[in-house]
């Protein structure tokens, strides 16, 4: 029996099946996420400083400083956006343009300045992150923002040290103590993610759930119409189909909700709304998977499960993180991310749903929803000749 089993070709087959799974599922959770990598990282920059004139007739602008020598220092990782003013770098963090600003005051140098006279005003540098967006993207940007204003900091302090050195002025204990740190920054968390969000990715999680819980309902209600139609489509088995989704996914988005406002706690501005939002977004998954399921059929089904593998890790990263390739040739077009966003804005940046119409889901969508219908072109499958005639004699 021992040989006979170790023999045997589907043992064999089994473990080839499974090498290539295990290829497959390393890749899909794996390949996209284990060595993230900003690229082009859009971060906003506000350059206000009026600048100061010294005694001496100098002129100094830290802020103009601080902006040559970002461009100087420039790199793939970041990309840094210069706004006129803080109210349009805000704007723009609510358009989900930016993961980070820094703000520099109209007094910055003044300020500065003010630290070797009689009357010291400690500068401060603001940083805002949009947590919002992308909760590893404004991860990123907040070490980047802490690098740059880290550096400044120094800098300033070595200019500072120089002008008393200069004028060979003693240094008080309360003067040393304000050189220690010369500026100030303050961080202020915009578009924030709330408690009980799954540290920002409840857009993605809601994605998921609809997803596969819609998954299993496609293939329910697909075996179902094959069995009592047999594989004929037509007006009635598509209504059919879309009658029994829509009662599917209203039922599956309600459980849901239930579930994760009044157990799990997570933060939902408004129920009826939100309740809304997953059934529109449930429906598109069904009529995307049905599409692909009444023309391919069966086979169409690990396709589904495939998209589903390769395509949530990559969801909850910041798109400007993700190899080009993934970038390139996944990210740009699934239809999981198109959902996530939508969640996003609803959830965090406190829009109303379809403010700016179904979006490119809702085309998704339609367009399945579509080719649902043309499927009653689709010519009907072959029956055996010899079947039939058997079925008609046990008939009679």
């Amino acid at each position: 029996m021992f040989r006979t089993y170790f023999t045997n070709k589907l043992l064999w087959i089994g473990l080839g099946l499974i090498s290539l799974l295990a290829c497959i599922f390393t890749f899909a959770f794996m390949g996209s996420t284990v060595n993230p990598t900003p690229k082009e990282l859009p971060i906003g920059i506000v350059l206000e400083d009026d600048g100061v004139q010294l005694p001496n007739g100098e002129e100094l602008n830290f802020g103009e400083k601080l902006g040559e020598q970002i461009k100087v220092n420039d790199s793939t990782s970041v990309e840094w956006i210069l706004y006129e003013t803080e109210k349009d770098a805000l704007e723009e963090m609510k358009n989900k343009e930016v993961y980070g600003t820094l703000i520099l005051s109209k007094d910055l140098s003044k300020n500065v300045y003010s630290l070797l006279t009689n009357t010291p005003t400690k500068p401060v540098i603001k940083t805002y992150l949009n947590e919002g967006m992308n909760m590893s993207g404004a991860n990123v940007a907040a070490q980047i923002t802490a690098g740059v204003t880290n550096q400044f900091n120094l800098q300033i302090q070595e200019q500072l040290f120089n002008r008393i050195d200069e004028v060979k002025a003693p240094i008080s204990s309360d003067l040393a103590k304000l050189l220690a740190n010369p500026i100030s920054v303050t961080t202020e968390k915009v578009n924030p993610i709330g408690e009980n969000s799954a540290n920002g990715n409840t857009p993605a999680l809601f994605t998921q759930l609809l997803w596969l819980t819609t998954f299993f309902s496609s293939m329910i209600l697909f075996t179902i119409v094959n069995k009592v139609t047999g594989g004929k489509w037509s007006l009635t088995s598509i209504s059919s189909q879309l009658l029994s989704g829509v009662l599917f996914v209203t039922s599956i988005s309600i459980i849901i909700l239930l579930l994760t406002e009044n157990f799990l706690n997570v933060v939902i501005p408004n129920s009826s709304d939100m309740l809304l939002l997953m059934i529109f977004t449930g429906l598109c998954f069904f009529f995307i998977q049905n599409a692909l399921l009444n023309w391919i059929g069966y086979p169409a089904a690990p396709l589904i499960i495939l998209l589903f593998f390769f395509s949530m890790p990559v969801l909850t990263m910041a798109p400007e993180m993700l190899p080009t390739i993934t970038h390139d040739w996944l990210y740009s077009w699934v239809p999981f991310r198109f959902s996530v966003e939508g969640f996003k804005d609803f959830l965090f940046f406190k829009k109303e749903i379809f403010e700016e119409g179904v979006g490119t889901l809702g085309i998704i969508g339609l367009s399945s929803l579509l080719l649902m219908g043309l499927s009653i072109l689709k010519p009907a499958k072959k029956t055996n000749t010899k079947t039939e005639k058997k079925q008609k004699t046990v008939a009679v």
